[in-house]
């Protein structure tokens, strides 16, 4: 230890003094950081760097694909078992001589199992908690586990972008792997993808069905105020019988992208790398179907962009090919059909296969539902319909330092309700699904899995104002409680604009200026004292007011709002509060009255300061000698 150690120790421990005194009482709120109840977890054997997770919507279990592993979790009877998935004949030409399992998914009707297995990709079935082989799985799961790529199940059909020779075929593409007949994408056909997700959307007629699937890959556009990478998404029909040539018999004839526009109109901002991709089916119409798109920027700011399957579709029927300028055949390029694709149809849309007019978000000034500074990696939406029988679209958004951001589409916008932190510890997400039917969130890390619910009404406090203030579609106030709406439509719940002391019934005007609903403190005078305000909402502002005058304002923070009066005079005596504000909500979240000391209480205060301060002068003397007693 340095000479200066002690020195620095003493300075340390008298300092952490000073701001016990000087910090007063705080609040635990449940709107930061939630350290929630009801949640559920259990932990892997052992790290698990890369996990897939395949769960039924209204069923409790979850399984987990990790290294050489398969668990299974059942939330609600509290059983869990683990089944090995050991790699068969090592490979002299494999690097990694392990089986991390990568594609788990219900293909006719049993649990399909997949595997990297010492780069010998194999599938297994499983049924009844027990495996048997399936096959080579070469094209349903990687060589290795690190590519990136996208599996997408339809039936009988399996579609994938995993290459299916180890040392060759190092230009992905987009291949039917399973079904009727092999088909995949042409080389030029897409620019170094990074694939995200993939729907199939079931028409009126079989074959003019529709695969869409998204990814960014390299802007062909080089000038230097392009973007590196655009973001896309692609069309197929499902009904493609390839093209009526040699070279084009196994290829897919329908393929065209568009470019996702997600573009702040006001800033002119750009966010342009896709990250995550939740679809979101209507009841009425494939056209209303939703696709809620998670974009990032350069600077790492996020972005959610929705757009709608219709519009998608139109702008593939009706836009024009890019770079392409003479008269189209009256078979188009991407038109879906029962019979194969004529040779002049495919020469056209495999040289252009990008249209011209960009899929733009479907809001009347086609810009993004919201946008922040936080930097987002997963996205997921839940329908849930509240007192009022509306719907309203609840999103949950994984940031990149392991927390989940609750928001509620608004009509108006979007209000950010709630923060968890849903590990023990502050770790990355690796996996996400949401159980739909069951209201249940599972998130992954790499030592554990949570099943979070998601009407964490408990966490809103104990008071009819808080509960209804919180514009939880999932919560209300009945009985003396905030509970849940699902079993429970007697409730309270205020999802507009309105004030919630409008709804509450126990609201008394005159108790919001009554001195009784104030709490009182004691300052000396001429003494430091700091006023505390807890942070719920990272998007509020923070105001403190004294005697009706601003005194202090504090925007987006995670700390909590302190106003310091370095030295309390008698005009800095009497009512303070503090109130948030966040898109047109207010609420008040402390108040409190600073009450002049009397003389005979400050007297007995010096003493006891003082006696404090030589007990801390007498602690630091003997630090000081402990570490130079050498």
């Amino acid at each position: 230890m340095s000479a200066s150690s002690p020195a620095v120790f003493a300075f340390t421990l008298w300092t952490s003094y000073l701001w016990l005194l000087a910090a007063g009482h705080s609040r635990v709120n449940p709107r930061l950081i939630v350290p929630f109840q009801g949640e559920k977890r259990f932990s892997y054997e052992k790290n698990e760097t890369q996990t897939v997770f395949y769960h039924e919507d209204g069923h409790p279990a979850l399984l987990v694909g990790g290294k050489d592993k398969l668990y299974y979790f059942d939330f609600e009877n509290s059983g869990n078992y683990t089944e090995d998935f050991f790699p068969g004949k090592p490979s002299e030409h494999c690097d990694d001589q392990a089986n991390y399992l990568t594609f788990i998914d219900k293909v006719n009707d049993g649990i399909l199992v997949c595997g990297t297995n010492s780069c010998q990709p194999t599938c297994w079935h499983w049924e009844n908690h027990q495996k048997s082989f399936a096959g080579d799985g070469r094209g349903l799961a990687p060589f290795t586990p690190s590519q990136n790529a996208l599996v997408l199940v339809d039936g009988t059909d399996i579609y994938s972008t995993h290459k299916k020779h180890l040392y060759n075929g190092k230009i992905p593409r987009f291949r039917r792997a399973r079904g009727s007949g092999e088909l995949y994408t042409s080389d030029t056909a897409m620019q170094n993808p990074q694939f995200i997700k993939g729907t199939v959307i079931q028409r009126d007629t079989p074959y003019d069905g529709k695969i869409y699937y998204f990814f960014r890959e390299d802007n062909p556009d080089k000038s230097p105020e392009a973007p590196l990478l655009v973001s896309r998404v692609a069309q197929l029909c499902k009904g493609d019988r390839g093209g009526s040539g040699s070279l084009s018999s196994s290829k897919w004839t329908t393929f065209l992208k568009s470019t996702l526009a997600c573009v702040d109109p006001a800033t002119k901002g750009n966010f342009n790398s896709l990250q995550d991709i939740f679809i979101v089916p209507s009841e009425e119409t494939w056209k209303e179907t939703r696709v809620y798109g998670l974009f990032t920027n350069s600077w790492g700011d996020s972005a959610v962009c929705i757009y709608s399957i219709g519009e998608i579709d139109r702008v593939f029927q009706t836009s024009k090919l890019k770079g392409y300028n003479e008269p189209l055949p009256s078979f188009r390029p991407g038109q879906c059909s029962s019979e194969r694709t004529p040779s002049e149809t495919f020469r056209i849309a495999d040289g252009y296969p990008e249209v011209e007019d960009k899929v733009q978000p479907i809001n009347q000034k086609k810009a993004p539902l919201f946008h922040n500074k936080y930097h987002y990696k997963k996205i997921g939406v839940h329908e849930v319909q509240a007192v009022n029988g509306e719907t309203y679209n609840v999103l949950y958004l994984v940031t990149d330092k392991g927390y989940i951001h609750k928001m509620v589409e608004m009509p108006h916008g979007v209000l950010n309700i709630m923060e968890i932190q849903p590990f023990q510890n502050r770790v990355p997400v690796q996996s996400m699904t949401l159980d739909h039917i069951r209201a249940k969130l599972y998130l992954g890390s790499d030592t554990e899995v949570v099943q979070v619910p998601m009407d964490m009404c408990e966490m809103y406090g104990n008071s009819c104002d808080e509960c209804v203030l919180a514009r939880d579609p999932y919560c209300g106030w009945r009985a003396g409680k905030c509970t849940s709406v699902y079993g429970n439509w007697s409730l309270l719940q205020n999802l507009s604009t309105e004030s919630s002391q409008e709804v509450c019934p126990s609201y008394k005007k005159q108790e919001g200026d009554s001195r009784e609903s104030y709490h009182n403190v004691t300052v000396a005078v001429f003494s430091r004292y700091y006023l505390r305000c807890p942070v719920e909402s990272h998007y509020a502002t923070y105001k403190w007011f004294h005697n009706d005058h601003c005194v202090q304002t504090c925007n987006t923070t995670h700390r909590p709002c302190i106003h310091f009066i370095e030295n309390v005079t008698q005009d800095q005596y009497g009512c303070y509060i503090c109130v948030s504000e966040e898109g047109g909500y207010t609420q008040t979240l402390v108040k409190e009255c600073m009450v002049k000391q009397p003389e005979f209480m400050r007297l007995q205060w010096n003493r006891a300061t003082t006696t404090s301060c030589c007990s801390l002068m007498l602690l630091m003397v003997f630090v000081l000698l402990f570490f130079l007693r050498d």
